[in-house]
């Protein structure tokens, strides 16, 4: 059982992110979230401005 948790952790957890790679994958999820939540396509073009900004 041990060999086969350690087999799912080299393949799913042990992605190794450098800092800004880590910060873009999370400016990216808070920007899909934000996304998600927009009531109307205007919304959801002046989120996309503020996030872009911040790439």
């Amino acid at each position: 059982m041990k060999q086969l948790a350690q087999v799912f952790t080299s393949i799913f957890g042990a992605e190794h992110l450098d800092n800004e790679s880590a910060r873009n994958r999370q400016i990216h999820r808070e920007w899909d979230r934000q996304r998600a939540q927009a009531s109307s396509p205007a919304e959801r073009e002046e989120i996309d401005a503020i996030f872009s900004r911040n790439l």
